[in-house]
């Protein structure tokens, strides 16, 4: 069906599913970890996500094996994307509205720039920062210090109300989620993989799916969960709309797209994150946060479009971050 319309109306569609579905992901994280232990919030997601991507390879005749020495690099970087970074997340949104975390998790191509710098400085390839990403990177910083001090004067006193009392503690979390994404990305990029992008991506959920699970047992996080649709539904939205539908409508954006406008994803979600949190989740910013969001997300659109246009494989292995 989707194949007989018209080009452009393929790609509206797709940028479409990046922005929405990838920035609706932090309010259905938040929504998760309200109603479930972090490990089997974290747990159950990859495993679904893995069994549908694994299905459809299966029927679509493609063969799950991966080429020589890959897949201890797949379980690797999988690893760092569904299960460090996703439960970092998902126990950062239990400490800071979802709209705020999004703010935070944007930093991650800024991360990604200076883990490439430093590569560059061992003569390890790495890539360079021209002015305009170092003017991006120090702004980041600026944007990061206005958005969080608000929090750390203002909620230290009100937020055991809101159930948002250790943003400090939030924010630390949050980057370090994001630092594990970064790391990933450029692991990722080196590793250079051959195997079949889907293929690729269901090793990727499939290990950390199985190590998520054997946290959440271990934590006794699985015999503690009690289920309700909402939690259900939340892990439901973010294996499905998050994990698939977004990474298939990211892949066909970079395929048929110009690289610069779907990098437009990492400042674009959130907003659409914070957006989303002030509608359904009856979040609030104050006047000095949405400077501090403006500032952010100005930020990492310098960075991006300072470097995009020499790494397409940053952004492109920098698509299924949070999701």
């Amino acid at each position: 069906m989707f194949s007989r319309l018209p080009k452009s109306t393929l790609v509206l569609l797709a940028f479409g599913s990046v922005y929405l579905f990838w920035g609706a992901t932090y309010g259905a994280i938040h929504v998760a970890g309200e109603h479930l232990p972090v490990p089997v919030v974290s747990a159950t997601r990859s495993l679904i996500s893995a069994t549908l991507i694994v299905t459809i390879c299966l029927l679509r005749g493609k063969s799950l094996r991966v080429p020589r020495g890959e897949a201890w690099k797949l379980v690797l970087v999988g690893l760092l994307f569904m299960s460090a970074n996703n439960m970092l997340l998902t126990w950062g949104e239990t400490m800071v509205p979802s709209g705020f975390a999004s703010l935070v998790i944007s930093t991650m191509p800024i991360q990604i720039a200076l883990l490439e710098m430093g590569l560059g400085l061992f003569g390890k390839g790495g890539e360079t920062l021209s002015w305009r990403g170092w003017t991006g990177t120090l702004l980041g910083t600026v944007g990061i210090v206005v958005l969080v001090w608000p929090s750390l004067h203002q909620r230290a006193g009100q937020g055991a109300a809101a159930g948002y009392s250790r943003p400090l503690l939030g924010v630390i979390v949050l980057l370090c989620a994001a630092f594990s994404f970064a790391v990933g990305s450029v692991l990722s990029r080196r590793f250079r993989f051959r195997a079949d992008t889907f293929v690729a991506t269901g090793w990727q959920i499939g290990s950390a799916g199985i190590f998520n699970a054997t946290v959440a047992i271990a934590s006794g996080g699985l015999h503690r969960a009690v289920w309700t649709w909402h939690g259900f539904g939340a892990i439901v939205y973010l294996s499905i709309f998050g994990s698939i539908f977004g990474l298939v409508a990211f892949t066909y954006l970079l395929q048929n797209v110009a690289v610069t406008r779907v990098a437009t994803y990492a400042f674009v979600n959130p907003v659409i994150a914070v957006l989303l949190g002030v509608l359904i989740l009856h979040e609030r910013l104050t006047k000095t946060e949405l400077g501090g969001m403006a500032v952010v997300v100005c930020a990492v659109a310098m960075v991006v479009y300072g470097r995009v246009d020499r790494s397409r494989e940053v952004v492109g292995s920098a698509g299924n971050a949070v999701e």
